[in-house]
């Protein structure tokens, strides 16, 4: 196997200009780090423009990249501050951004073409259709789902001609990056809009048996545990296999941590990596990780241990940091004294770059010099030295003066001077000529990274909406939709008058039978009921553990009058997409359409339907082209999606699709779902959305339907919930006696306070 890249990247992380240098100064090929605004690391130091212009200048010159993450989702109102943004940045050479939002994708890759993009992780990337989707916006490289093994990696990489970036060290997430919401929805602040404030780190009674209700310490329970908190990634050992597979890219999570932090396991990974890398090219089998930097790395940071990760597993209790690891004086005492060593190595010391420099003078003629550093040549004259009346300059005052670089971004590795002997340069003169030499070094060395980009938008590629004006509809217009997940729901949704559509959770028909013969009995049994038919697709598509028959069957399904695949993955969208039933999508809330630019990226697609965020409030939805878009108006929502199992993780595997409490510190008490068909569990809210009571406004807001999802409530509060929908339909609120029961306490989540 060959690979496209010389030599496999080290990435970084920079929360800080600090981080940067340190980052740098270690050894790093290249880090991310964010700006201002539109970063998934809100609450880092992130740098001001000045500061990060003066990074990039500090990264390029001395042979490193700089990726600047725009990693979060953006409102509407956002989206035209993102070219002033950017445009400095982009000007200056930044070597590529780091996207969420398809909006962003796109508005970037229109605004400026030869910019490289990245798809973060938090894309949710789990497959080579997804990523090739990405590649006519400008994508050169995507981060997957930290959950794919290196096989499925590796696939990525072959199969869609992008590069891969995947992480090798820090924390990991309990949920699939870019499908929690956890943080939102219990504490308003949001991981996809960078301010996730890890709720998930807490400890929690997994099926509580005494009842624990939030009155008394969590920290009394003997069975407390941290049940969604993973132990820290470290994969040093695994990077000999990491290179075979052809990645492009190995990164180090950690930009909320400290320069000192970053700078050591970066100077720790370098070192074995170069070791790696000799062995690949050289054909040897010789790596090896010592002692001493294994016990760096967990000196440095981690979390109860280390995991490797899911390279080669899907999860199970080894990955986990169930109880919490308290340092000993020994353990504090070492990571002060590492610290302390990496802030004089690598944070204290700046890292000068050689020069080799020649300077000549010579009485009545100017002065002259020529400078070489990184491939770089510079010749420039200066004014004329002076015949010296008494004492000419000697070569080593000369020589010693133009040594003092000062702050500049230079040392003198080969000084020559040139002189008649018979001259004379005031010193004040003498250095301002180094300087005026340094600084011209300094701009060509930088000139190959900079851009010159047009003020003038590319053209839209397909027509769009604003997204500022609603066209709003009768409520008689509305379609209401019933999401089913087992089928006594089903029942009572096919007697009811008031569901139009009813769609199938697709681990219902496969925990069901045969899922394509249950998928056409389904279809026959709603045409029958004067029901439009969909199904809605699994929340992860990985190779070997989706719907792949119900992808294959598509065309058969659609022929006996599948009316609506609900799509909840990126790499479902694309497969679905790929086998030309484009038209067939309906995008769940997880293909996040948070702006008019997302929703025209999906529009490009062939996608004519959506459903809109949950974490925008009333009066963005307002602003909102809501024309083609279902509005979630009932059902508990998704808070974690996660490759981790708690059964297995506490217990062992039992794939009974079994359904579990999840309580935490306040008594608060969470359902999950094994969704043991696909191989994920999934955390669901305490309490139902409902929107139920605000059926005025959603007329007004010119939604295309109401969507109820049902996850464990019984066909009696299913008919309850439907009827509801029926009175919000009309415009008007149930009675207090007709609203259902899971309705009286329920939340209206993001609808009137949003995320910031």
């Amino acid at each position: 196997m060959s690979l496209s890249h010389t030599r496999t990247e080290l990435l970084a992380p920079a929360g800080s200009l600090t981080a940067l240098k340190a980052s740098v100064n270690a050894g790093a090929d290249a880090v991310y780090i964010g700006g201002s605004r539109f970063g998934a690391r809100a609450y880092a130091d992130n740098p001001g423009e000045d500061d990060l212009i003066t990074g990039i200048d500090y990264a390029h010159l001395r042979g490193a990249r700089v990726y600047m993450t725009v990693n979060t989702l953006l409102k509407e109102s956002e989206l035209d501050d993102l070219e002033a943004y950017m445009r400095p940045y982009v000007e200056e050479g930044i070597d590529a951004v780091l996207v969420q939002d398809f909006g962003v994708l796109r508005r970037l890759h229109e605004l400026f073409p030869a910019l490289p993009l990245h798809a973060s992780t938090q894309m949710t990337v789990t497959g080579p259709k997804g990523a090739a989707l990405l590649r006519p916006y400008g994508v050169t490289r995507v981060v997957p789902a930290r959950e794919l093994s290196i096989e499925e990696l590796k696939a990525i990489r072959e199969e869609s001609g992008l590069e891969v970036e995947t992480f090798v060290h820090g924390a990991l997430c309990y949920c699939y990056s870019g499908e929690c919401l956890l943080s939102s929805m219990i504490g308003g602040r949001s991981g996809n809009r960078g301010r996730c404030a890890q709720p998930c780190r807490l400890l929690n009674l997994l099926d509580d048996r005494e009842h624990f209700d939030g009155r008394s310490s969590i920290l009394d329970r003997k069975d407390a545990r941290h049940h969604l908190s993973p132990k820290d990634l470290c994969a040093i050992e695994l990077l000999p296999e990491l290179i075979r597979a052809g990645i492009d890219s190995l990164k180090i999570e950690g930009r909320m941590k400290q320069p000192e932090y970053a700078a050591g396991v970066v100077s720790i990974y370098r070192a074995a990596l170069d070791r790696a890398l000799d062995d690949f090219e050289n054909g040897t089998d010789r790596f090896h990780v010592s002692k001493q930097e294994k016990q760096m790395l967990y000196d440095l940071y981690n979390r109860s241990g280390f995991t490797t990760g899911y390279f080669h597993t899907h999860g199970g209790p080894e990955m986990m940091a169930l109880v919490k690891h308290e340092l000993t004086a020994d353990e504090t005492q070492a990571r002060h004294s590492l610290y302390e060593q990496m802030k004089e190595n690598y944070i204290d010391k700046p890292l000068k770059i050689p020069a080799d420099a020649e300077f000549t003078f010579t009485a009545l003629s100017p002065m002259k010099a020529s400078l070489l550093a990184g491939g770089i040549k510079v010749e420039l004259e200066g004014a004329e030295a002076e015949a010296a009346q008494k004492r000419p300059l000697s070569e080593s005052r000369i020589r010693e003066n133009l040594m003092k670089t000062g702050e500049t971004d230079f040392f003198f590795r080969e000084l020559h001077v040139r002189t008649d002997g018979n001259c004379f340069v005031p010193l004040s003169v003498l250095n301002d000529f180094r300087r005026t030499a340094l600084e011209k070094l300094r701009a060509e060395m930088l000139k190959p990274f900079k851009r010159e980009t047009s003020s003038e938008k590319s053209p839209i590629k397909a027509q769009e909406d604003s997204g500022t004006e609603n066209t709003a509809r009768s409520g008689s217009s509305l379609k209401i939709s019933a999401l089913v997940s087992d089928r006594n729901q089903l029942t009572s949704a096919l007697a009811s008058k008031e569901a139009d559509l009813i769609y199938a959770e697709a681990a219902f028909l496969y925990r069901s039978g045969d899922p394509v013969d249950q998928a056409l009995a389904f279809i026959r049994e709603c045409r029958e009921h004067g029901k439009e038919p969909g199904i809605a697709m699994p929340r992860i598509d990985r190779e070997g553990s989706s719907a792949g028959e119900l992808k294959e069957a598509a065309g058969e399904l659609i022929s006996e009058g599948l009316a609506v695949f609900l799509v909840r993955a990126l790499e479902t969208m694309a497969d679905l997409a790929g086998r030309g039933f484009a038209s067939y999508i309906r995008a769940d809330a997880s293909l996040y359409t948070f702006n008019h630019e997302a929703a025209a990226f999906l529009k490009e697609q062939g996608i004519k339907a959506d459903t809109a965020p949950v974490e925008l409030n009333k009066k963005e939805l307002f602003r909102r082209d809501n024309r083609a878009s279902e509005i979630i108006a009932y059902g508990h929502l998704p808070l974690m999606l996660s490759a981790q199992c708690l059964v297995k993780n506490t217990a062992r595997c039992t794939k009974k699709n079994e359904i579990h409490t999840l309580t935490d510190r306040t008594g608060t008490k969470f359902t999950v779902r094994c969704e043991c068909v696909f191989c994920y569990n999934v955390i669901y809210n305490y309490l139902p959305l409902s929107l139920l009571q605000d059926g005025g406004d959603l007329i007004r807001m010119g939604f295309s339907g109401l969507r109820l999802e049902f996850t464990t409530e019984s066909a009696g509060e299913v008919t309850d919930v439907l009827r509801a929908a029926a009175a919000c339909r009309e415009g008007r609120q149930a009675s207090p006696g007709q609203r259902p029961a899971t309705d009286r306490e329920s939340t209206r989540g993001h609808f009137h306070r949003g995320v910031e």
